[in-house]
């Protein structure tokens, strides 16, 4: 409120405050589903409002309301982005990622032995090293790496599908 000098610009945000602070608060939990995180996308929502309450006219209609949700929506995205960025892991830590091989290859993992896998990865083709990579380096799912490589949702589960097998089989032959 401190930042807000003139008395009708403080009445205006406490209004707003008290009518869409639940709505704010309902939409950026359904972006992030969690509810410290979305209190925190309603605080930096409030603060963007303050910077943009010229832009309000009215308190109770259709426009401000849509303005409100669209300022709640952008920051919780942006929230939610910034989380998944930070949730990558490195490639050179990717044996930590992949739970779901086969148990040699689970054995190769707990013997903590980084280059064969990171080898045996390297010499695998590139459409199935991409999908791995993806997947388990940065943590994409299947719909999203689908996107970035402009293949189906059902060719990503078959690439990663056979990566694996081939990745085991590249892993047997070296050892």
């Amino acid at each position: 409120m401190s930042m807000i000098e003139n008395n009708t610009h403080k009445l205006k945000f406490e209004n707003l405050y008290r009518d869409y602070r639940q709505l704010m608060f309902y939409k950026a939990n359904e972006i992030l589903q969690d509810k410290h995180l979305a209190e925190d996308a309603v605080h930096q929502a409030f603060i963007r409002i303050i910077q943009n309450l010229d832009k309000i006219d009215e308190n109770n209609c259709h426009k401000t309301k849509g303005f409100i949700v669209i300022i709640t929506e952008n920051i919780a995205i942006d929230m939610y982005r910034k989380l998944k960025k930070e949730k990558t892991i490195p490639f050179e830590k990717i044996e930590y990622k992949i739970k779901d091989l086969s148990p040699s290859v689970e054995d190769i993992f707990e013997q903590n032995n980084e280059s064969l896998l990171m080898k045996g990865i390297a010499l695998l083709p590139s459409n199935y090293s991409s999908v791995i990579f993806y997947k388990y380096s940065h943590g994409y799912n299947n719909k999203e790496i689908g996107q970035i490589l402009n293949i189906s949702e059902e060719n990503v589960r078959q690439r990663i599908f056979r990566g694996k097998k081939k990745l085991l089989e590249i892993i047997e032959e070296m050892r």
